[in-house]
């Protein structure tokens, strides 16, 4: 039955009509518009049968918006903030929580998602390329299109063209110890050996990470084994509670991932050099104080470049010894796998492709070697 050139159906809310011309029309939310308003897309036939399949296949093609909720970015950011929540540690949450805050949405206030597009993504790349690194600006971006693809499976937004063009990273090779300097600084540590000296040895000899090293404890070694147990490090994070006196505080969680938590074999030397120092009466104290405090990792990096001041080496960042102890391994034939494994790496392919340096002379002891074939 027609009434007033609309068709009476037995569903409601399907927006179908009669047309005068006799021809059936159905109309669909394709998109929201900046200011929030739907727009339609309209579909034609002869039949009530015909448009219904022309609505059918729009919809599955297409990820039509439930809903019609005008969301500004700020509402959606903090949705996904709080999804994040539960499953980041703290440290990488409060890391997208500054990226949000201090990026995405002073640039996009008062933007409802809808707004966002691929051209206006790039406009705000390009914007923070102008201030910030190529690297910090992929991290914000990789921030971003999270949001976006948050509000895609929620419905807020369709379609939306992930193509966007970003700046080429150059990922900045890591400088480490020449044979020279490594020589100076193991004279320097043999001589010297002190708890704080020991951390030095220990992470040049393991590769274990500054944060792992000074949340180590006494009682995670097992000289009867000859291991080391790593399964905690200690980071400074933004203090996310605005009554809170620091800007910072300082935390002690698990490693970096599953991986990350690990068992290491120490060599016969190590473990001599451990019996020297190892507190028997508390091992429940910190092996870089031999108390129940310890020392924060940017306080040992000082340190660290003190003894590189006092020394005559140049300045190099305390990473770079994960970084010197996986080359040395490769260049002596250590297997990757097992490498891979005592960094506490997700992949052997990341400890290759990241943390192993070959060094001139090596490369060149190789090309002698493959010169006897020929």
């Amino acid at each position: 039955m027609v009434q007033g050139g609309i068709l009476s159906m037995p569903k409601r809310g399907e927006n179908i009509r009669k047309r005068k011309d006799g021809r059936f029309e159905a109309r669909l939310i394709d998109f929201y518009k900046i200011n929030g308003k739907a727009h339609y897309k309209s579909f034609y036939a002869k039949t009530y049968g015909e448009v219904k399949q022309k609505m059918r296949l729009f919809n599955k093609d297409n990820t039509i918006i439930k809903t019609k909720i005008k969301k500004q970015i700020e509402e959606i950011s903090h949705e996904w903030l709080e999804k994040a929540r539960l499953r980041l540690k703290k440290s990488s949450y409060c890391r997208y929580y500054s990226i949000v805050n201090n990026h995405i949405l002073p640039y996009f206030k008062n933007h409802n998602i809808t707004a966002i597009t691929r051209e206006t993504a790039e406009k705000f790349i390009d914007c923070k390329l102008q201030k910030l690194s190529i690297k910090t600006v992929h991290d914000i971006t990789s921030v971003l299109i999270q949001i976006l693809k948050f509000a895609e499976r929620n419905c807020y937004i369709s379609n939306f063209n992930y193509d966007i063009d970003l700046p080429k990273l150059h990922r900045k090779e890591l400088e480490v110890l020449n044979i020279t300097e490594e020589q100076k600084l193991n004279n320097y540590l043999k001589n010297n050996l002190t708890l704080e000296n020991f951390g030095v040895i220990l992470s040049k000899t393991t590769g274990i990470r500054i944060g792992e090293l000074c949340a180590l404890k006494w009682n995670d070694f097992n000289l009867d084994n000859g291991t080391v147990y790593i399964n905690k490090t200690i980071q400074r994070i933004k203090n996310l509670d605005t009554t809170a006196k620091g800007k910072t505080k300082i935390i002690i969680t698990t490693p970096k991932s599953q991986k990350s938590i690990r068992e290491i074999p120490l060599s016969d030397v190590l473990i001599s050099t451990i019996k020297k120092l190892y507190n028997k009466e508390n091992s429940d104290t910190y092996i870089l104080t031999n108390k129940i405090k310890y020392i924060e990792p940017r306080i040992y990096q000082k340190k660290f470049k003190k003894i590189l001041t006092q020394i005559n080496i140049r300045n190099i960042n305390f990473h770079s010894l994960r970084h010197l102890f996986a080359t040395k391994a490769v260049e002596n034939g250590f297997d990757i796998k097992s490498l891979s494994e005592i960094l506490g790496h997700s992949t052997v392919r990341f400890t290759l492709d990241r943390y192993v340096h070959s060094s001139f002379e090596l490369k060149r002891e190789n090309m002698n070697k493959i010169a006897s074939c020929f």
